[in-house]
């Protein structure tokens, strides 16, 4: 008899005779004693290396049973790999085409949306159309307008807005930008809002058009950096300003806020951090101190105390533990005291049990006595509480199917899974729907969508077969509508509703309307509208007749200043009208938050408790008291640390999520990138795992801003076909706008050997002082910005450019002087002669990784050389001026940077030993951003996190000297250690060299 979940439940894979995995094993078992079942994930792989069809456990199954069952993912693919048409039964039906660029140029949505872009002469998105499914009429859905091609923008050079997006007309309305850094971080951004709440806009072709659908008013933004462009100061739209100070690694240590008219106060007092970046204390303008722990070997967060410093009180307490594997199993908040009601106890103490999968199973803690079953509201406050416990089943699929909930009250929600996708559905209150029985077209949208909240059990919004239901969404496949009260089918302007806006995906407004007065038309209005670092709040009254609307009579204006500070959500309520009678105006409240970011407790300016929350695992209250329910109503954000909306419904940035269907409202628009089951939440592990919300760039965005900042667009499918064609997932930092307009012209890739740095505004600023306009003006004139330089002349000038001499088959520097004309005419006289090439940057690697091996590929290897072989052949393939043979012509020149510390190890040991080390800039991750391939898609991450997290979710681990593990862990062979200013080592390499010093 097997005596634990886990004993015999491996994970296989089988790989084909080119190292592709073709199948994946996993075991499972819920209960000790089971006999372990087998879940096998498929994939048919092309002859081309390429993934046409992928099947989930579930679906593979019904494959093996009947063979007409479609598989859960059918990729079409063009002749160089990209994707033309994908077919999912989760997310529908996609096409796509790209256009000799690589970039986008038309798709068709699941729904029969066509969407198609437009370009400029230098590749960069000028519009986009949309035409929906059945509308003969195309309409602009973007126009965007750049700096140095736009007649408002009088002189672009003055704020740095050559080659910028200066005004954007999109669906949220109008970004403007103002000004833009030396280090391309935006100073100045404004806001203008559409006329209409509601609906997307058509974008005449005039401006004068383009301004009649906006509002008058601009919000504006203003930022201070520093030289790196680091934000020091961010000004709201409203005035109010708040600062930060750094110690000089980057590190915060202080943060103050200023509202507009008053005196400055402290957020932040104080923070400390350890070696890995992981908090250790901070404190709090309100004089709270809070501090974490980890544990040792694995950095897992063990503790947090959060105490106000007045009377050393212990507000927040919670104390982790963990299975071998990094579940938590155990959390103890030693805050909440033992106490009884109905006969049963209660305390801090919530435990978790986890199936062979790693997937919550069981589930128990506290909840308020009075809670009913939970659905979209929240529960009633209060202080008495009861035990309960939670159980979750799932299919083979992840799909979770039935919620045993024992407490306060008893319940069961069961769900129904369609048998051919992942769309499921709770199931109604006689148990009488079956999957076969279902209309599924009555409650998804053909792209995935959610049309009913399923607040209550297997009801669509008027029947199940009417195809009608209280969520609408908009043709970018956006939630448009939530309807709270239905009056009308026929004109949804007469139901209570909740509408929103969106930017790129992203939430700019959200507007709810109530009917207060049937007969006389007069609805209340609240609104949010979401700008950086701030929300406007406003509640009016309008009275609407004959679709016109009344002017506002504003009851209430809230200003809410937001940021963060630590490990503190801090929010700062300021009415600029209607302030609630009993509450103090320009209140700061901060959270203390759990290891997933849930706010359990908000705190006034004194560290006093103003609430208390509790959830369950999947989201949803579980515990909710308050000191005063007005005040408390302000708080919206909740779990995860994100909003929830008066739907019930929680904001994500991409996706809305239902905590009471413990699943999200629509199909990952991220696609397959945490597995082939598009609507489960975190692998169904939501104590331990959390959702970002979309801070990983992908897709089409990824696309566009891969082909600005980091690899031509040329050079785009080359690389994808590299990926595919040796399995690989690889990674660039970023190029940078001038080498990629240099090697689209035709310069040279440099190599190692070359390590000086390339012509542009920032590096001639920097040296010439005064004269630096007019030797900016004549480095453009010769063509030399993007070049590298040889800044060997007076105070560091330029005196030569780095050149690759074809007769001579050698790198040298060819002399010349920025201030003299005769110099840079004989530089472009020997190019036209092709007698010279000048260098450019190359394509710095970041990452190679091995999919079927999950690792770098080692040095000097076959793997490690034929990855880059392949990438300069297919390169080569679609630009004749680069040559395979011409090694100074490949675009990229060397290894990866996660292989630089084991290069210098095996092949330049004696430099290690002379430097004390290895140079640190190289050997650890970074510079950040770095755009990463994995076939034909693109991902941009923009900080270390995000990268950590990508590989992980690939089930990638990083090389030891990558390792995210403190430095100063006796014994650990892991990471990097600081040897001399600049310089690091592996501690093992650190012991290996000790060793032979001593001899």
């Amino acid at each position: 008899m097997v005596n634990s979940i886990y004993s015999g439940t491996p994970v296989i894979s089988v790989t084909d005779n080119r190292g592709i995995a073709i199948r994946t094993l996993n075991w499972n078992r819920t209960r000790a004693g089971d006999p372990a079942s087998l879940l096998i994930t498929h994939s048919l792989v092309s002859n081309d290396s390429l993934t046409v069809r992928a099947r989930d456990p579930r679906l593979f199954t019904a494959w093996q049973a009947e063979s007409s069952t479609a598989a859960s993912l059918t990729t079409f693919s063009s002749l160089n790999g990209s994707p033309l048409r994908r077919d999912s039964t989760d997310s529908g039906r996609e096409a796509m085409l790209s256009d000799a660029g690589g970039r986008a140029f038309w798709s068709r949505d699941p729904a029969g949306t066509v969407m198609q872009w437009v370009y400029d002469t230098l590749g960069r998105t000028q519009s986009s159309t949309r035409q929906r499914s059945g509308n003969p009429d195309t309409s602009t859905s973007a126009v965007l307008v750049y700096g140095d091609s736009d007649a408002q923008t009088i002189n672009p050079q003055d704020d740095n807005l050559r080659g910028v997006c200066v005004r954007q007309y999109d669906e949220g309305g109008l970004l403007t930008t103002g000004s833009v850094a030396l280090s391309g971080t935006v100073l100045s951004s404004s806001q203008t809002f559409l006329r209409e709440a509601d609906g997307l806009p058509d974008w005449p072709d005039d401006n004068a058009g383009r301004r009649t659908l906006l509002e008058e008013t601009a919000y504006t933004t203003m930022l201070q950096t520093d030289a790196l462009g680091a934000a020091l100061t961010q000004t709201d739209a409203s005035g109010h300003a708040v600062s930060v100070t750094c110690d000089v690694s980057g590190v915060l240590l202080t943060q103050t806020l200023q509202l507009q008219g008053q005196s400055p106060v402290p957020l932040l007092t104080g923070m400390t951090m350890n070696a890995a970046g992981q908090i250790l204390t901070a404190h709090t303008g309100n004089g709270v101190t809070t501090a974490c722990s980890y544990e040792a070997a694995t950095l897992r967060l063990s503790e947090i105390v959060a105490t106000r410093d007045s009377d050393t009180t212990h507000l927040q307490s919670l104390k982790y533990l963990y299975d071998p594997v990094g579940n938590i199993t155990h959390v103890d908040d030693s805050t909440v005291s033992t106490a009884w009601f109905s006969n049963q106890s209660t305390d801090g103490v919530r435990q978790f049990v986890y199936d062979a999968l790693y997937q919550l199973i069981r589930a128990s803690g506290r909840e308020n006595a009075a809670h009913g079953a939970q659905d979209s509201h929240l529960p009633a406050t209060g202080d008495q509480c009861v035990p309960y416990t939670r159980t979750y089943a799932y299919d083979d699929s992840g799909n979770l199917s039935t919620l045993t909930h024992t407490g306060a009250v008893n319940s069961t929600m069961n769900m129904v899974t369609q048998l051919t996708s992942n769309r499921s559905i709770r199931q109604d209150n006689n148990s009488s729907l079956t999957p076969a029985g279902v209309d599924w077209d009555s409650w998804f949208t053909p792209g995935g969508q959610l049309k009913t909240l399923q607040t209550e059990g297997g009801k669509p919004a008027s029947g199940y077969t009417d195809a009608t239901g209280p969520l609408t969404w908009d043709a970018n496949n956006q939630l448009q509508t939530v309807t709270r009260v239905s009056r009308s089918e026929a004109d949804a302007e007469q139901n209570d509703r909740e509408i929103y806006q969106y930017r790129e995906g992203i939430r700019v407004r959200k507007q709810t309307r109530t009917l207060t007065n049937a007969g006389s038309g007069l609805w209340t209005v609240s609104e949010v509208r979401y700008l950086p670092g701030l929300e406007l709040r406003n509640t009016w009254q309008e009275t609407v007749s004959n679709g016109v609307s009344s002017q506002p009579a504003y009851r209430e204006q809230l200003e809410v200043v937001t940021t963060q500070a630590g490990r503190s959500q801090v929010r700062v309520l300021r009415w600029v009208k209607g302030l609630p009678a009993g509450l103090e105006n320009n209140r700061i409240r901060y959270s203390l938050d759990d290891n997933i970011g849930s706010l359990q407790l908000e705190l006034d300016e004194t560290g006093q408790i103003i609430s208390r929350e509790e959830y369950y695992p999947f989201g949803g209250t579980a515990v909710w008291a308050t000191r005063n329910e007005t005040e408390a109503a302000y708080k919206t954000v909740r779990y995860s640390g994100k909003e929830r909306d008066g739907t019930g419904l929680y904001y994500y940035g991409y996706r809305y999520y239902a905590p009471w269907l413990c699943r999200w409202t629509a199909a990952d628009p991220a696609r397959e990138v945490d597995g082939l089951n598009l609507f489960i939440m975190v692998h169904n592990n939501p104590v331990t795992q959390y959702d970002t919300g979309g801070l990983i760039t992908t897709g089409a965005e990824a696309r566009q801003r891969v082909m600005r900042e980091f690899v031509t667009a040329a050079h785009m499918a080359p690389i994808e076909s590299a990926a595919r064609e040796k399995n690989a997932i690889l990674s660039f930092r970023e190029s940078g706008v001038y080498t990629i307009d240099a090697l689209n012209n035709g310069a040279a890739a440099k190599g190692h050997n070359i390590l000086e740095k390339t012509i542009k505004d920032k590096s001639v600023n920097a040296v010439y002082g005064q004269d630096s306009a007019q030797m900016l003006e004549n480095a453009k004139n010769a063509g030399l910005i993007g070049l590298v330089g040889h800044w060997g002349g007076a105070a560091g000038a330029v005196s030569g450019i780095w050149v690759h001499n074809i007769e001579k088959a050698k790198d040298e520097i060819f002399a010349l002087d920025l201030s003299r004309n005769e110099d840079l005419t004989r530089f472009r006289d020997n190019i036209a002669a092709k007698r010279i090439v000048p260098y450019t940057g190359d394509y710095d690697m970041h990452d190679i990784v091995s999919k079927s091996s999950g690792a770098a590929p080692a040095v000097g290897s076959e793997d490690e050389t034929g990855i880059r072989h392949a990438i300069n052949k297919n390169i080569a393939v679609v630009d004749p001026s680069r040559p395979f043979e011409a090694t100074h012509m490949n675009a990229v020149r060397h290894g990866a940077q996660n292989n630089f510390v084991p290069y210098m190890w095996q092949e330049e040991r004696h430099l290690v030993e002379q430097s004390q080390g290895y140079l640190g800039v190289v050997a650890r991750p970074g510079p950040f951003p770095v755009a990463i391939v994995d076939g034909g898609d693109w991902t941009v991450v923009d900080t270390e996190a995000e990268w950590r997290h990508y590989f992980r979710s690939q089930k990638i681990s990083q090389p030891e000297h990558w390792s995210a593990f403190p430095e100063n862990i006796p014994g650990l062979h892991t990471g990097l250690r600081n040897t001399r200013p600049g310089y690091v080592l592996t501690p093992k390499h650190q012991h290996l060299l000790s060793r032979a010093a001593s001899f």
